[in-house]
Formats: structure tokens, sequence, C-alpha cells
């Protein structure tokens, strides 16, 4: 998809130079898998993970980790 954006040239150009990434378009993929990895770790902390009534069972039975993973990115 393509669309017209204002970029800091230098933020850019450094990521690009810091990373050895070649192209515009692989460093803001680059960026937006970074920014969806960090949106994910953030859930999974923020997420319970048990519950702490007394009864309950330890482990939320709504908990899935296969949901908190998502899908395995390589990166090349």
């Amino acid at each position: 998809m393509k669309t017209t954006i204002d970029l800091d040239e230098v933020k850019l150009e450094r990521i690009m130079a810091l990373m050895g990434i070649k192209t515009r378009k692989d460093a803001i993929d680059f960026a937006l898998n970074e920014a969806e990895r960090i949106a994910k770790v953030n859930h999974a902390l923020n997420s319970p993970f048990y519950l702490v009534q007394e009864g309950e069972p330890v482990i939320d039975p709504d908990y899935d980790y296969r949901l908190l993973r998502g899908p395995v990115i390589i990166r090349k």
C-alpha cells in the first residue's frame, strides 16, 4: 500500500545505519514489527496470568499463551 507521510529523515537514516537496513521500506517494516512486538510484550505483562481469589484456579482458565505469542517473525 502506498502512503505519503512526513518522516524524521535523520532518525530514519540513523536507524537504517545502526541496523544495516538498506531501504526505507525495510526500515519502516522493521519499525512496525518492533512496535508490534513491544505492544505484545506490554499486553502480556499487563494481562493477569493467575487468579488470586481463594478457592479459584491458580491459572486463569481463559489464559492462552498461543494468543500472546502471535506469529513468528523472521528478520533478514
